[in-house]
């Protein structure tokens, strides 16, 4: 420090050893007194370092989170959809049946069997019977996506929760270790 203030005397064409002396003392004293606070410039931006490592860490905790909950919501959006959809395939397979079912009767009636028994009575029994099955099986198909997109979206949400949780735990390990580092600085 002396050789400094001499320096900086000696440029400025300070007087001698007097200004030198007077310069060395309030430069010692400029850099005590912080130190004899516990302030320093190193503690200052060890500790900015800790709070922006914190701030990172809860950031990236809630961005993490942001889109798990997106995924979560995109996963409740299709639940509507796959009820369209099942809606859908239900009416298809009514139509298709309908449609076979005109065509045997149209079929019956042009040979001259009586459609109010017998086998044509019988084989339209089967195509709504095989009508039931479709549309049973399409629903329980139905209710099985629904109940994964249902899981799926609450998995994503517990995940998110859990993001959070995980950030705030990072930041927190964070501020400790950054001030237990600071602290055994002095």
């Amino acid at each position: 420090m002396e050789l400094a203030a001499s320096f900086v005397t000696s440029i400025f064409g300070g007087g001698g050893a007097a200004a030198a002396g007077a310069a060395t003392g309030a430069v010692t004293t400029g850099v005590a007194a912080p130190a004899a606070t516990g302030f320093s410039l190193s503690s200052l931006l060890q500790g900015t370092a800790t709070v922006l490592g914190m701030v990172q860490s809860i950031n990236a905790g809630n961005a993490d989170a942001e889109a798990l909950n997106a995924a979560a919501d995109d996963a409740a959006r299709e639940v509507p959809l796959e009820t369209l959809q099942g809606i859908t395939r239900r009416t298809a397979l009514k139509k298709e049946a309908m449609d076979s079912i005109a065509q045997q009767d149209v079929a019956y009636a042009a040979s001259g069997v009586d459609l109010s028994f017998g086998t044509p009575m019988q084989a339209r029994k089967d195509a709504f019977r095989q009508l039931d099955l479709g549309i049973t099986s399409d629903v329980g198909t139905e209710q099985t996506r629904i109940g994964r997109l249902q899981e799926r979206e609450a998995e994503y949400r517990k995940r998110a929760s859990r993001a959070k949780r995980s950030a705030m735990f990072d930041a927190a390990m964070i501020g400790f270790k950054g001030a237990t580092s600071i602290a055994d600085g002095y």
